[in-house]
Parts: C-alpha cells; structure tokens; sequence
C-alpha cells in the first residue's frame, strides 16, 4: 500500500513578518477579545484575478481555512487584506471553552514525532502543533456575530462557517448527524454562503484515534442530513489519508452529498518535549493536528490525488486545497493543478499581506 504522508518536508517559505497574528502567549479568549494585530493596508489592493467558486463570482481564488478567523473582528480585518474565501472557525451547538494553555507550540519534525519549541521568539514557524478542543461560544453569541462577519465583507467576497457536531452523552450518530444539521441551519440562516462540515476530528466514542470520516458510512449520513437542512453549498473538510485507494474511495463516495471538499486539515503525529515526554499532559491529546510550511509535500500530494480522481472519477466537485501553503509559488502551482481554491492558515497569521503579495504576482503575470 503506497502512503501518501511519510515524513517532513523543510519548505522554504515566504513568511516575513516578527509576530504571529495570534498571540501564543495569550488564551483563546484573549485573541477572540482583542482581535488580530496586523499591519496597515495597502491604500489599493492590486486587483484579483478572478474565480468561480460554487455559483459565486470571487475577486481571488485565496482564502483561509477554519481556525484563525476566531470572530467578526478577525474576518473583517483579513476580508480587507485581500483574501477573498473567509472561513468563519469552527462553531458548535453548545459554548465550549479552548484547552489551556499551552494549546499552539512552535514544533520541529523529527523522525515519526513532532518536538515542541519555546514559543518566545516565534518568526516564521515552519510547523505548528495545535491542539485547542475545537473551541466555541454559545450559539446566540455565533450567530450574531457570523451575521456581524457577513456585512463586514465586501464584492467578490464569501463566508464560509465551518460546523462541528457535539456528540451527546451515549448518543448514537442520529443525534450527532442532527447536531450538525442544527448547526448548519443556524450558520445558514445567521448569512453564511457555504457550510464547511468539519469531519477531521476525532470520533468521540472511540480511543483509536480515528477521525468521523474515516466511517464513510456516518460521514455520509451526517452529509445527508446537513444537506437536507440547507440550501447553500456545503464542503467536507478531511484530513489526512494512508493511501491513495482510501482517499479515492472516501471522496467517491461522499462526492453525491456534497458540493466540494476541503483537503487536507493538517498531519496528525504524536508531539513531545526535548526529553521526548508527551509534550501535553492529557493523554488523549499525545497525538496532535500539526500544519505549517512544512506539511505542504506530504498535503499538495493528498490535493494532487484528489483532483487526479476527480478527473477520473466524472464528479464536478470543487476542491479548496489547504496545508502548508506558505509562498506565492505554491498558491500558483496548487491552482495550475487544478484546485478551485488555495486556502491558508499559518501563512496569514505569519505575513498577514500575504493575500496583496500574491495578487500583486498575478497582476504582474497578467
């Protein structure tokens, strides 16, 4: 069996900016407070290259994936910078606070494991381990505020709001398939253009460490009911896959529930300390998502393998390709390949000018 993730990559990246965007040193509640600290904009954004996504008509085929756009605060100041497809981060049916810190470490691969790094003079990470507990406030809080994002963003511009399902004490997957479809409506109704149904988290009435799409037959009720729910495009977000015949066959068979996917949501691997102790307290957390520069190899194979069975397979979804992105090169590459969409994550909290860099490169190409 071919695998398609085996090891680390460094990529040299573009990343130029002192200081994250989110503060690692702060709690999730402090960056949702506070909002990002970005520098000023351009007094003209070069001009997009244009895009269609779904039936939308976008300024840029460049966005950023759920995690970072935490609120309103963080849409609006990243909508203005040049990005045009605006992840709201993943919402929930119940508030649930993040992990403590620390919950975001600086990491560096070695071999099969991910060491955490002092988080004190962070530049230009090439990983990040990141293990939050998915976070999210109360839905009347969400829902206005994802109401707040979609008048902040402008012409050419989408929202999409990412949604997890809350699984309920000994509750089968009809009640978390109807958790997520609640969820969904509510983004819907509140002016979301798209609903990202996140799938890559861990199953929670398992302790193998198996992720909600690695059970096809789940993932596609819980398709089934989100789609039932809404009438905006919906995306499966998924993470990494083994090998190429798995992925084919997932994407096969949850392609007639959904309108696109969203590859790859980081690289799960087991993160320790120095002495090689399990950086996290909490067991359950000894393995975590990583992404960064450089998971970009091993998730632009996952994209490549994607669009090659979509090609094969005669089933016109979109793929929104997300991992490791960090230079204006890649965003090219990723969409000369034939991605509908780049999306980012470490690269907009690390060069938040990043989305001007690339259309200025696309003007110039023009």
């Amino acid at each position: 069996m071919e695998l398609l993730f085996d090891t680390f990559q460094s990529q040299r990246s573009e990343l130029r900016i002192r200081r994250l965007a989110y503060r690692l040193d702060r709690s999730y509640a402090w960056n949702y407070s506070h909002g990002p600290t970005l520098p000023r904009r351009p007094s003209r954004l070069p001009p997009g290259p244009g895009a269609q996504l779904f039936d939308y008509r976008l300024n840029s085929p460049l966005g950023i994936g759920a995690g970072i756009l935490l609120n309103s605060k963080w849409v609006d100041a990243y909508a203005h910078l040049g990005f045009d497809v605006l992840t709201y981060a993943t919402v929930r049916s119940a508030a649930r606070p993040a992990y403590p810190l620390p919950n975001i470490t600086p990491a560096e691969s070695r071999d099969e494991v991910v060491v955490a790094r002092r988080t004190g003079e962070v530049t230009a990470p090439n990983l990040l381990a990141l293990s939050t507990g998915s976070p999210s406030q109360e839905p009347d809080v969400w829902r206005k505020d994802v109401r707040r994002a979609k008048e902040r963003i402008g012409s050419g511009q989408i929202l999409v709001v990412s949604v997890i399902g809350t699984p309920a004490p000994d509750g089968e997957g009809d009640a978390l398939a109807t958790d997520y479809a609640q969820c969904a409506t509510w983004a819907t109704e509140s002016g979301a253009d798209a609903i990202e149904v996140h799938l890559a988290w861990p199953r929670p009435e398992t302790a193998d460490g198996r992720m909600v799409y690695d059970d096809l037959r789940l993932s596609a009720y819980i398709l089934d009911r989100v789609r039932a729910a809404v009438r905006v495009p919906i995306v499966a977000k998924l993470g990494g896959f083994r090998s190429a015949r798995v992925l084919h066959e997932t994407l096969t068979k949850l392609a007639p529930w959904v309108h696109g996917f969203v590859l790859v949501h980081g690289i799960r691997r087991r993160l320790v300390d120095e002495s090689g102790n399990p950086f996290f307290a909490d067991k359950d957390r000894a393995v975590t998502r990583v992404i960064g520069p450089d998971t970009f190899t091993l998730c632009s194979r996952q994209v490549e393998e994607g669009i090659a069975w979509r090609k094969a397979g005669a089933w016109p979804r979109a793929l929104l390709a997300l991992g490791g992105i960090a230079s204006v090169d890649q965003v090219r590459s990723t969409l000369r390949a034939g991605a509908d969409v780049a999306l980012v994550d470490t690269a907009a909290l690390v060069d938040p000018l990043f989305a001007v860099r690339t259309r200025g490169s696309f003007a110039t190409a023009a």
